[in-house]
């Protein structure tokens, strides 16, 4: 298993935790996740696939398989991560907004709690596989451009 958690897949999982809290916090706020939106549609699928190009990178990948498993781990366990931040981030801001006035009645308070709660807690378990597999894109994309360079070395 530490085959799979070398230092450059913690320091990709490290750096896509960190994005992925930032913007989930952006998205939690609710003024500022209208203007943010097209950022952050497009960072869901552009962050992920350049973390796992940037960890296959670090990492040397010369063959697919490798940049692969390490672009999906990183992104994998960042997003694991950063969906915890963002979760939590989401749930204080909707009990924030719902007691401020949004609503006066209480059985709809506790409905937009569970709600968001499910909503959260489904958008962080399959944020954390697309992720993973935009990660795994990443890798491939970077061995794939890249080619394999112990092969092109003459003998």
């Amino acid at each position: 298993m530490d085959q799979y958690f070398t230092p450059h897949v913690k320091r990709g999982a490290i750096y896509f935790g960190i994005i992925v809290a930032v913007l989930g916090v952006i998205g939690a706020i609710p003024l500022l996740n209208c203007l943010a939106l097209p950022l952050l549609c497009v960072a869901g699928f552009a962050v992920p696939i350049g973390i796992g190009w940037l960890v296959a990178q670090w990492g040397g990948a010369t063959d697919m398989a490798k940049g692969a498993i390490d672009g999906a781990i990183a992104c994998g366990l960042g997003g694991l991560v950063g969906g915890v931040v963002s979760f939590l981030a989401s749930l204080c801001f909707n009990a924030v907004f719902f007691a401020i006035g949004m609503s006066s009645n209480a059985s709809d308070m506790v409905g937009a709690i569970v709600a968001g709660i499910i909503g959260g807690l489904s958008s962080w378990i399959f944020g954390a596989i697309f992720a993973a597999i935009f990660g795994a894109v990443g890798g491939l994309l970077y061995v794939a451009i890249q080619g394999n360079k112990s092969a092109m070395k003459p003998a």
